[in-house]
């Protein structure tokens, strides 16, 4: 008795990375596609009726072919987005958007510079008062008679610098962990749309 084995069509499995690949790939070839709803014919066409219907044959191809890729795009993409929310993708890219925007303040306080002491300030001040002058100048101050400094003390400048280092290991871990997923997370093409797909030459 032999034992007859029927074989089952499989969907394709790709990663996302390779279906954000395709996606750019598909729309390339969508905007590739030249759907001519007119055709002229001359005195000297040998066979309008046959020059016509090819053109109809054409176009009509052409708008199924743009049916066909557009189909198979958002079948991907909705397939991309299930897969991206059940993987926790968007949550991820959350967080590295909030760990850019931290690194930023925190750079930019890192790089202030340190406020000048209580002595220096005072010893400045004191220089100032002894300068001749104007006495008007003097009272009413001005860049050549006043004493700037920031606010921000050396422990400030160095926790700002500690904390831009650590978002950055931060950082380097969340794109560590969305490059996992892009590998190992996969969606299915159905069948229909990966025959288009490599009648395109795109799988």
């Amino acid at each position: 008795m032999y034992n007859c084995v029927i074989e089952k069509e499989l969907n394709m499995e790709i990663n996302l990375r390779k279906a954000n690949a395709i996606q750019a790939e598909i729309r390339k070839a969508i905007t590739a596609v030249k759907a001519e709803n007119t055709v002229n014919v001359t005195e000297f066409t040998q066979d309008v009726a046959g020059t016509i219907s090819k053109a109809a044959a054409d176009y009509k191809a052409a708008v199924d072919r743009t049916i066909q890729l557009t189909t198979a795009l958002y079948n991907i993409r909705n397939s991309v987005a299930e897969a991206n929310a059940n993987a926790g993708v968007n949550t991820i890219l959350g967080q590295v958007e909030a760990v850019d925007k931290l690194m930023g303040i925190h750079s930019i306080v890192a790089g202030v510079q340190v406020a000048k002491t209580l002595d220096e300030i005072n010893a400045r001040l004191e220089k100032l008062k002894n300068q001749t002058g104007d006495s008007a100048s003097r009272i009413y101050g001005d860049r050549y008679n006043t004493v700037e400094t920031t606010v921000v003390d050396q422990e400030t400048v160095n926790a700002a610098k500690v904390k831009v280092k650590e978002l950055k290991r931060q950082r380097q871990n969340l794109q560590d962990k969305l490059l996992s997923l892009n590998v190992n997370q996969q969606i299915t093409i159905t069948a229909a749309d990966e025959a288009a797909l490599k009648e395109e030459g795109i799988l």
